[in-house]
């Protein structure tokens, strides 16, 4: 029975390694059939099963060289090219400087989430299953979905053995005692220091008139604040407006931002801001998931304030469940960096180098367990097959060097 490479995504690649996913199918599903990597002709990988969505990591790549990539079962049948699995790709250059620190975020969680998926009502919220809107529910395992892939993450980050984790927002979904809770004990894991702060599915007690202190039950200081870490400055911004999707930066938080960012200019540190919702320009306002976002005139002064502190090396963010960067003129060069959700599709955590220069580097990794896998790769058919296109991103979005101070 003939055999294919079915759902190929190249998913991040640093100056000395790439990453891939994909499935070997025959026409009655998912095999453990062998496959192969072959970089300019080369075979670099080979995969021998499982009989599920797969992870190959190749290492010992050259910093700086475009590869000719190539993805094919042991019969010959070669995965055609996407804009997730592309026909070539280029790593990383190799850094100029010393490496200072290296750290993990998380954001969108969802700890207690009672399903996911189906449709979506008009106040944006999970509807009802139909057959081409399919969902997941957290009773369908022996352990609730969102349990499994926040606590496959957290292992995976000790592994990686960085140095702190930031998490950035929607810790618990509707915001209950219970929710945080479970969310602490998860945490509690981490072998490193861990620094949290709140998204708009964290106050949504207050939806049934309930108020919970989320930051008393993670034992964490409220944002926002600064963290000081290796010669480097971290901002824990607070954009929500507790009780609504959107979220806001009004001219308190902007003012406090200004402070914080004056600090840190006058003293040439470089500079990461970290936040939940996204900003958003005027003209796409009615746009989702822009609609929200941080609503846009807020936006557009952060924009420039953000402009006026070059220091400021990037602003990473949640919220969007998906990989996006973007620019904006008025900002200058920073960039505004989206990561894709822990709890689902396609599920995992952004893993960061700073280095003395100023620079940085980002790689989003799937949390790549056989059990997180298998979640994840079912949610990605969600939304009439759409949840894929919008969450993954390219190799760019996710895997991205932002070069030093000048």
């Amino acid at each position: 029975m003939t055999l294919r490479i079915c759902d190929p995504e190249l998913f991040g690649v640093t100056e000395s390694s790439a990453t891939l996913y994909f499935r070997v199918e025959d026409g009655a599903g998912a095999v453990d059939a062998p496959a192969e990597v072959l970089l300019d002709g080369e075979l670099r990988a080979a995969s021998e099963g499982p009989a599920g969505t797969r992870h190959v990591r190749i290492e010992g790549l050259a910093p700086g060289r475009r590869y000719r990539l190539a993805l094919r079962t042991r019969g010959g049948d070669v995965a055609v090219p996407t804009p997730f699995l592309p026909e070539t790709f280029e790593t990383h250059p190799a850094p100029p400087g010393g490496e200072v620190a290296r750290f993990a975020t998380l954001n969108d969680l969802h700890f207690g989430e009672p399903r996911f998926g189906g449709t979506l009502n008009e106040a944006m919220e999970w509807g009802g299953d139909h057959p081409d809107w399919p969902s997941v529910r957290e009773s369908d395992g022996d352990v609730p979905y969102w349990q499994l892939m926040n606590d496959d993450a957290v292992a995976e980050i000790n592994e990686a053995g960085v140095d702190f984790t930031v998490i950035k927002g929607d810790i618990a979904d509707r915001g209950r005692p219970e929710q945080f809770a479970a969310a602490r004990s998860c945490f509690e894991q981490l072998e490193r220091p861990w620094h949290a702060f709140l998204g708009n599915h964290d106050h949504y007690a207050l939806l049934e008139g309930e108020r919970v202190d989320g930051y008393g039950i993670l034992g964490q200081p409220e944002a926002p604040r600064t963290l000081d870490v290796a010669g480097w400055r971290l901002v824990l911004l607070d954009t929500v407006r507790p009780g609504e999707h959107h979220g806001e930066l009004g001219p308190e938080r902007l003012a406090w931002l200004d402070g914080a960012l004056a600090e840190s200019r006058e003293t040439g540190t470089p500079t990461l801001v970290f936040m939940h919702h996204h900003p958003v320009p005027p003209e796409f306002r009615e746009q989702y998931p822009n609609s929200i976002g941080i609503v846009p005139e807020h936006s557009l002064a952060l924009f420039d304030l953000i402009g006026r502190h070059p220091q400021v090396r990037g602003v990473l963010i949640g919220h969007t469940h998906r990989n996006r960067v973007r620019r904006y003129r008025a900002a200058g060069r920073t960039p505004f960096a989206e990561v894709n959700c822990t709890k689902d599709y396609p599920g995992g955590w952004g893993h960061y180098r700073l280095f003395e220069d100023g620079s940085f580097r980002q790689e989003v990794r799937r949390t790549s367990s056989g059990r997180a896998l298998a979640h994840s790769s079912r949610c990605a058919s969600f939304f009439r097959g759409g949840y894929r296109i919008f969450s993954l991103g390219t190799v760019e979005q996710q895997s991205f060097v932002v070069g030093g101070m000048r």
